[in-house]
């Protein structure tokens, strides 16, 4: 395989990765592409590869970005155990205290994560020191970034050869050791480091020996695994060691070896660049070893927000007594009002009284009308009685009795 035809297969699509990856190798720091920064390699020259990593985004103005971080298997440690009986969405703040027999940490400074291995009875648990997670996060705070997920390497080499099913790989990085790793569908299923084996097996520097050294811990390797994966074929051995003409190596093991050996990549390129590359396709069930209980859960009750809210608070209470001050005034403008008409109204009556009492007759007017009333009566009756007095001259003195009985007089009376 060409690095022309790798980068194809690696390059990012028109949506490319919207997150920052960085590649941590023993001897430098990688970078995916991204559509906003373009960094080239870091060197790891003095200090961690935390500050080298802080100088570089402070040199470039990083900010705004996620960061997902792929560590070098130099800075994490795997076990299998056997599976827990827990929900595995559980396995991340279960782990350390299942793992606490087998690393030398305290449970509260490590964190873990796994996936099940073929077999179904057994995981392997990845695990790092808290003190790396405490560290990216404060040192992408100050940059104003955010980790999206710490992976590990392992991972993204077994994106890098989707094609295979199984395979083995021999890697090595710059001031790194040779690892042999097994792969099943994507995931490592068997990492081992040789660290008796110096580099380089290639080239004018090395011998046959080292060769044949490097041949008999391969040949180990797969002989174990043969037995304890069983039903899973591995018959191709990729190589990818930096400092190494990797032609050169694969053949040389081909010749060696009871299973196939091919380059990786037949060009001189670096394992951190081809990680730069595969880490873009990394499954979404990636082993993260920045689970969600350890991310920074968002404060509502800072001072900023206080602060705020009592702000909004203070600015809705000035709005409303605006409002009502307002609508206040408006009432009082329509009480004086109607105060006036009130008033208005109340002089009006005062004088329509005053006319009617000028109009009222007095009690002795209506006592005279009463005996005026009385005395035309008296009048009307002694008509009458008149009347019937002519009436008697015809009809005798009984007619006359009658009408003065009648006549409601005082100065009339009979005497017999």
């Amino acid at each position: 395989m060409n690095i022309k035809s790798l980068i194809e297969r690696f390059k990012p699509s028109k949506s490319e990765h919207s997150s920052l990856l960085v590649i941590v190798q023993p001897d430098a720091i990688y970078f995916s592409q991204h559509p906003t920064f373009s960094l080239s390699k870091v060197p790891i020259e003095s200090g961690t590869w935390q500050q080298a990593l802080a100088r570089c985004f402070k040199e470039h103005a990083v900010a705004e970005v996620s960061v997902n971080v792929v560590l070098n298997s130099s800075l994490y440690q795997t076990y299998q155990i056997e599976t827990p009986n827990i929900p595995q969405e559980e396995w991340s703040v279960a782990l350390p205290f299942l793992l606490k027999d087998l690393v030398s940490e305290k449970v509260t400074e490590i964190v873990s994560d796994a996936f099940s291995l073929p077999s179904g009875n057994k995981i392997q648990a990845y695990v790092i020191n808290r003190f790396i997670v405490s560290e990216l996060t404060q040192l992408l705070d100050k940059q104003n970034c955010t980790l999206g997920g710490i992976l590990c390497e392992d991972d993204v080499w077994g994106a890098s050869f989707t094609e295979l099913e199984s395979c083995l790989l021999l890697q090595r990085s710059v001031r790194g050791s040779y690892k042999i790793s097994a792969f099943h569908q994507g995931r490592c299923v068997f990492q081992r480091t040789i660290r008796n084996v110096a580099a380089p097996l290639t080239g004018t520097a090395s011998s046959a020996l080292q060769l044949d050294g490097m041949a008999l811990e391969l040949q180990r390797s797969i002989d174990y695994l043969s037995s304890q994966l069983k039903g899973i074929p591995l018959h191709t051995l990729l190589t990818c060691c930096d400092e190494e003409d990797q032609v050169e190596l694969a053949l040389a093991l081909d010749e060696r070896l009871n299973v196939k050996v091919k380059p990786l990549s037949e060009e001189s390129v670096n394992s951190g660049e081809i990680l730069a590359l595969a880490a873009v396709n990394v499954s979404a069930e990636h082993i993260n070893l920045y689970p969600d209980h350890l991310r920074p859960k968002k404060q509502h009750f800072t001072l900023q927000n206080v602060v705020a809210s009592w702000g909004a608070i203070a600015i809705i209470l000035l709005l409303t007594s605006g409002f009502y001050h307002y609508h206040a005034l408006q009432l009082q403008t329509e009480l004086n009002v109607h105060k006036q008409q009130s008033q208005m109204l109340s002089d009006q009556s005062s004088d329509l009284k005053k006319q009617l009492e000028s109009h009222t007759p007095s009690p002795e007017k209506v006592a005279a009308v009463a005996r005026l009333k009385l005395d035309i009566q008296s009048n009307r009756s002694s008509l009458h009685a008149i009347e019937d007095y002519d009436q008697s001259q015809r009809q005798g003195y009984s007619g006359v009795m009658s009408s003065l009985a009648t006549l409601g007089r005082d100065d009339i009376s009979l005497v017999s």
